[in-house]
């Protein structure tokens, strides 16, 4: 009986359990000098066993451990290819939470304030830059400053070929300003806040506007004229002049939740995220690709919508949801917490005051509808573009941060 068989027997047939298992698990990758070897082993402990040869089992054992141990290439260990493999799984499971899970946008207009802020510039006579301490907190809550000077003279590229903007997989939006002679400037702005209305943006239209010579002397018409016809620039920067100046408030980062709508309808009301695909009104160049935008949820397949500023109607009866009613808290002569009511069409270039919903068919407005393009403008959104509702607002701290209502 097993109970009583003596210690090293019990010791040799686990050992020979072992091995067979070995054999069998490593035999397609083992040379075949060394599972030769290992099995003539297995073969001896087995002879002595049946002699219950208690010293000869001994040997064995630490025989076998060797040969098994040497019988397959050793591997250096590796930390620094382990952090690798860690960083690349992370990658892999980042990209994976992003493409199907939850997906990071950055606001980019005012369209849905102030729900949800988009980039805010404002341009300063003054320097406006504070102390670094300052700074560091100012960027926590979302404002930047800049105070952008050139650094390099010269004349500037033809426009548009001047100034270019660029990110880094959808972050770390700048913008690149291009001299005739090769030399590049990074300014880290978007060009948007760069180069629109004067109200809005951090002046370098009005900074640029006036071309000078070399010599500092205004560019007259006809010499502007003759540079572009050559295909040269005609705007001159001296190194020092100053390109941009003013202050930044960073549009709001949020997350979007793009499993929801697999597994339930859109719900009117709430804000959501759609491609621009397949919207011809909304005009987005072709080259560009389809762009992400984010309203809110105002209508749904068979609904019937009207606009009677400052209201919204749907199905002929008063918006019920919470995000129309903190909209229509307000109107354009007296905003309540920045809401204004809802805009008639004609104030955003709009064609829709009235619209009935057909299967597959959602419609969008923007909070800040009187500066927002949205549906009245260009339509409905095709059930096909809906990316997923807005969750969570992460960054800027403060504000907004939190859950989108």
């Amino acid at each position: 009986m097993f109970f009583f068989t003596p210690r090293y027997l019990k010791h040799a047939k686990l050992l020979h359990k072992g091995v067979t298992r070995f054999i069998n698990y490593k035999r397609d990758v083992l040379p075949q000098a060394k599972l030769d070897e290992i099995t003539t082993l297995r073969t001896n402990l087995e002879d002595a066993m049946r002699a219950k040869d208690k010293a000869r089992i001994s040997a064995l054992n630490d025989e076998i451990n060797k040969a098994c141990e040497k019988a397959l290439p050793h591997v250096e260990h590796s930390d620094i290819g382990e952090n690798v493999e860690v960083f690349f799984v992370a990658i892999v499971i980042a990209l994976g939470i992003r493409s199907y899970i939850a997906q990071p946008f950055k606001i980019p207009t005012g369209s849905m304030q102030p729900t949800l802020y988009g980039l805010v510039a404002e341009n300063t006579a003054e320097d406006p830059t504070p102390n670094v301490l300052k700074r560091c907190k100012d960027w926590v809550t979302g404002r930047s400053y800049f105070n952008v000077v050139a650094n390099h003279t010269g004349w500037l590229k033809p426009w548009p070929d001047a100034l270019t903007e660029h990110s880094f997989m959808g972050f770390f939006t700048h913008c690149r300003l291009h001299f005739a002679d090769g030399q590049t400037q990074w300014i880290w702005a978007p060009m948007r806040q760069l180069l629109t209305d004067r109200e809005f943006s951090l002046g370098m239209e009005r900074y640029l506007k006036v071309p000078v010579t070399e010599k500092g002397g205004e560019i007259t018409p006809d010499a502007q004229a003759e540079r572009r016809a050559s295909g040269a620039g005609s705007t001159f920067v001296t190194e020092g002049q100053l390109l941009a100046r003013g202050t930044l408030d960073t549009g709001d980062h949020v997350l979007v939740n793009k499993f929801s709508y697999h597994f339930r309808r859109p719900v009117r009301g709430e804000v959501f995220v759609f491609t621009t695909k397949n919207i011809s009104a909304i005009g987005v160049p072709e080259e560009q690709g389809s762009q992400h935008y984010i309203k809110r949820l105002a209508g749904v397949p068979g609904d019937e919508l009207s606009v009677e500023s400052p209201l919204l109607k749907i199905n002929g009866k008063l918006a019920e949801e919470p995000g129309f009613k903190r909209v229509m808290s307000g109107t354009e002569e007296h905003p309540k917490d920045g809401y204004k009511g809802y805009a008639p069409a004609a104030r955003v270039w709009g064609n829709y005051d009235h619209i009935l919903l057909r299967d597959h068919q959602y419609f969008a407005l923007g909070d800040n509808s009187y500066n927002s393009s949205d549906g009245r403008k260009w339509g409905t959104v095709p059930e096909r573009n809906l990316v997923g509702p807005a969750l969570f607002c992460y960054f800027p701290l403060g504000r907004n941060w939190g859950l989108i209502r």
